[in-house]
C-alpha cells in the first residue's frame, strides 16, 4: 500500500485515524495504541503476508534480548548486547549480503555453495537498525526495556516501518500516551499532519515523478550522451530522489502527526548546503544521526588518539558501511566510499583553514560533488557508474543536444513536465524546507486552503498516472 495510492489516502489512513480517536475516547491511550499496532501489522502484511513472520520474529527476539540486557549483571549485559548486535547483523546479512559477497568472489567459490536468492522483507534495513539502536540504548541505560506491546508498536509503526525516518525508541515510547491525541494539542498535530502529508504527496506525484520521466529517459534511451546531456539526466535523477524521498518523509511525518506522534525530521533543504558536511546534516538526517552515533563515533574511539587521519579513516569506513546498508551492490559501497572521501577532505579543509571560498563557489562544488554521487547511486554496475562519472567531464561531445531534442518531442513532454520541473528547481534550491513550513504552520484559513490546493493538484496528477513506488522502498 503506497502512501501515494488511493487505498492509503482515502481508506486506510482516514479509517485508522478515526478508529484511533474513537478508541482513545472509549478505552484511553492504550486502546488507541492497540488500534495503531493492529493497523501497522495489517499495513505491513498488505505488501506480502509471507514477510510478516520475519518482522514479528525480529521484534520478539530483540525484545527478549533487551529484557536480558535490562536484568543481567554488568558482564552478562555486555554479552547480551554483543549477541544482539551479531544476531541483527546476521539477520540482515542472510537476506541481503551473503550471496552478494559469495557472488563477488564467484571464481573462488563453487556454485553449489551459493544460497538461493531470498526475497528480503520489506523495510528490513530500517527496522533492523532501529532495533540495534534500541539494544544499545538499553545497554547504556538511556531507557529501560519496554513491554512487548510497546516494543512491537515502536518497531512496526506504519508511517516509518518501510522506509523511515529512523526513529529512536525513547522518542516514540515517551509519546505513546499521545496516540489518538486530545484537546488543543491533538487538534494542532492533526492539522499540521494533514498539511505536511499534502505537501509530501504533492512533492512525490508532481515533482518527483516529473523528474523521473527525464532521468528514466536518459537511462532507457540514451547510450552515448554528451557532457551537457549527462548533466541534465544526472541532475534530473538527483532531483527525483530528493523530491521522492523527502516527499515520502513528509507523508510519513504527517501520517504520524495525525495519530498524535511526532517522528524525526529527515530533510532540511539539503541542496542549499555550502559544504558536504552541511549537506549530510540536512540529507536523510535520521540516517546521518545513526551513522554518527553508532558507526563513526565507535570507530573513531577505537583509535588511540582522535587525529585527523583517524577521523578520515573512521569517516570512510562508516560511510562505506552506510553505502552497503542501502543494498547488496558494489555501486552502493563505492557511493559510500565516495562520500567518505569527500567528507574527510571537508574535515581536513575546515581543520587546516586552507581557504574560505565564496558562497557561490562552495555551493557549486558541493552540489556538483553530490550530483556525482547520484550517478553512482543510480548505476546498475560499477563500470556503468564510471562511464557516467566520466561523462560529466568536458570531452569532444560537449554540447550535443540530439537526445534532448528527441526527448522533448515525446508526447508533449515539455508541456506536461516543464512547469513542475521549473518550480521543482526553485523549491529545491531557493525554497523553504518542509520542516520550516511545518514550524510556521498555523491552523488558519490560509494554511487550510494551501493543504486543499496541494491535495487537489496531487489528485489531478494521480488521476493521470499510475501510482509509482518510492525510490527507498527497495532498501
Amino acid at each position: 500500500m503506497l502512501f501515494n495510492s488511493f487505498p492509503y489516502i482515502f481508506l486506510f489512513l482516514p479509517i485508522v485515524v478515526v478508529l484511533t480517536l474513537l478508541a482513545r475516547r472509549v478505552g484511553g491511550p492504550k486502546a488507541a495504541q492497540a488500534v495503531v499496532l493492529v493497523a501497522s501489522l495489517f499495513f505491513y502484511t498488505w505488501w506480502k503476508p509471507i514477510h510478516l513472520p520475519y518482522l514479528l520474529g525480529s521484534i520478539a527476539a530483540n525484545w527478549l534480548i533487551a529484557k536480558h540486557i535490562d536484568t543481567s549483571t554488568d558482564e552478562d549485559r555486555k554479552r547480551w548486547l554483543q549477541f544482539g548486535l551479531v544476531a541483527n547483523v546476521l539477520f540482515l546479512s542472510i537476506f541481503k549480503y551473503v550471496n552478494f559477497f559469495l557472488k563477488s568472489f564467484h571464481q573462488l567459490i563453487p556454485q553449489r555453495f551459493l544460497l538461493p536468492d531470498l526475497d528480503f522483507p520489506l523495510g528490513v534495513s530500517f527496522f533492523t537498525i532501529s532495533q540495534i539502536m534500541y539494544l544499545v540504548d538499553c545497554y547504556e541505560t538511556i531507557l529501560p526495556a519496554s513491554s512487548l506491546f510497546d516494543h512491537a508498536t515502536f518497531v512496526s509503526f506504519f508511517p516509518y516501518v518501510i522506509s523511515g525516518p529512523i526513529a529512536k525508541a525513547k522518542r516514540i515510547l515517551h509519546q505513546a500516551p499521545n496516540f489518538g491525541g486530545s484537546g488543543t494539542l491533538g487538534t494542532d498535530l492533526m492539522a499540521r499532519g494533514i498539511y505536511l502529508f499534502s505537501l509530501g504527496l504533492f512533492k512525490k506525484v508532481v515533482f518527483a515523478d516529473a523528474f523521473a520521466r527525464v532521468s528514466d529517459y536518459g537511462v532507457a534511451s540514451v547510450s552515448n550522451p554528451s557532457t551537457l546531456e549527462s548533466w541534465v539526466f544526472s541532475i534530473a535523477y538527483s532531483m527525483q530522489v530528493y523530491f521522492d524521498f523527502s516527499g515520502y518523509s513528509d507523508m510519513a511525518i504527517g501520517s504520524a502527526l495525525m495519530l498524535g506522534i511526532e517522528i524525526p525530521q529527515n530533510f532540511n533543504a539539503p541542496f542549499k548546503a555550502l559544504t558536504l558536511i552541511k549537506y549530510w546534516q540536512r540529507w536523510h538526517i535520521s540516517l546521518t544521526n545513526f551513522i554518527t552515533t553508532y558507526l563513526y563515533t565507535p570507530i573513531l574511539q577505537s583509535f588511540p588518539k582522535a587525529t585527523l587521519s583517524a577521523a578520515a579513516v573512521a569517516t570512510i569506513l562508516a560511510m562505506s558501511i552506510a553505502g552497503l546498508w542501502h543494498g547488496p551492490a558494489w555501486t552502493y559501497v563505492w557511493w559510500g566510499v565516495y562520500h567518505g572521501i569527500g567528507l574527510a577532505i571537508n574535515q581536513y579543509w575546515n581543520k587546516k583553514k586552507i581557504l574560505k571560498l565564496p558562497a557561490a563557489v562552495s555551493w557549486v562544488l558541493t552540489f556538483s560533488f553530490v550530483n556525482g554521487s547520484f550517478v553512482l547511486f543510480h548505476a546498475r554496475t560499477v563500470s556503468e557508474a564510471v562511464r557516467g562519472l566520466i561523462g560529466l567531464f568536458p570531452r569532444h561531445n560537449l554540447l550535443g543536444t540530439t537526445n534532448l531534442k528527441m526527448m522533448t518531442q515525446h508526447a508533449i513532454i515539455m508541456h506536461i513536465l516543464g512547469p513542475p520541473l521549473l518550480v521543482g528547481f526553485v523549491i529545491a534550491f531557493l525554497g523553504k524546507s518542509s520542516e520550516e513550513r511545518a514550524r510556521e504552520f498555523k491552523p488558519t484559513v490560509f494554511h487550510s486552503a494551501t493543504a486543499v490546493v496541494l491535495l487537489l493538484a496531487a489528485w489531478i496528477f494521480l488521476n493521470s498516472s499510475i501510482a509509482t513506488p518510492f525510490v527507498y522502498f527497495q532498501f
